[in-house]
């Protein structure tokens, strides 16, 4: 019996031009939840994830409690307003044709993030994939009141890597069927073990990488 084929996709620079993230605090600047000095750090952060290691469990200590109770509602309302407004129109041709290349030749299809579930949620609606199929960074909620912390850890790096080989698992299905699409270095711990590696408008040093080792390299800025 065939086994099932899944193809994972990150999704910041992967598959949206803009970060997710990011966009998610524009809106909640724009709605007067954050203050714009919040901004201040963002080109320092960027920096810092592209070139070096990020300790995405501070970066979420450190910036989450300034939403301490809001309602899952204005999350939520902020993320389809952030989708609408910064990343819709900033998709990659390239990959959401890849996405649906998959989807009619019946390969279940995975959003794979650091982005919170809210931010990218609607971006999973817009190319068809179900909340089911969404693998990102959980916020802790009390009732319907975010408590300003996450639920677990930062879906990033080897935690990431770790979560979806258990999730193939649980599938039914072997790593070596399974896709993995990202720009990043940081997911290089995953591309070394899923069976078909893909360097997605990488950075440079997964670029590097990806030359050396023979993985293939996709360009979806067109």
């Amino acid at each position: 019996m065939r086994r099932q084929q899944i193809a994972f996709f990150d999704v910041d620079h992967t598959i949206s031009r803009r970060a997710t993230a990011l966009a998610f605090v524009f809106v909640c600047i724009r709605r007067g939840y954050i203050k714009p000095w919040y901004l201040l750090g963002a080109p320092l952060l960027f920096i810092a994830y592209r070139l070096f290691s990020v300790n995405m469990e501070f970066l979420y200590s450190w910036s989450l409690p300034v939403l301490r109770g809001k309602t899952r509602k204005e999350m939520e309302d902020v993320s389809v307003e952030a989708f609408n407004r910064y990343i819709k129109d900033r998709l990659y041709p390239g990959a959401l044709r890849e996405i649906d290349k998959h989807k009619e030749n019946g390969i279940r299809t995975i959003l794979a993030t650091s982005t919170p579930f809210e931010a990218v949620y609607p971006l999973a609606q817009f190319c068809g994939i179900s909340a089911n199929d969404i693998i990102a960074t959980q916020f802790a909620y009390d009732g319907d009141i975010f408590t300003g912390k996450l639920a677990g850890r930062p879906v990033f790096s080897s935690l990431k890597s770790g979560i979806i080989r258990e999730y193939v698992e649980r599938s039914g299905t072997e790593i070596k069927n399974c896709s993995f699409y990202t720009d990043s270095i940081h997911d290089l711990s995953l591309l070394e073990v899923i069976g078909h590696p893909v360097a997605a408008n990488p950075d440079a040093r997964l670029r590097r990488v990806a030359l050396k080792k023979g993985w293939t390299i996709k360009d979806f800025r067109k």
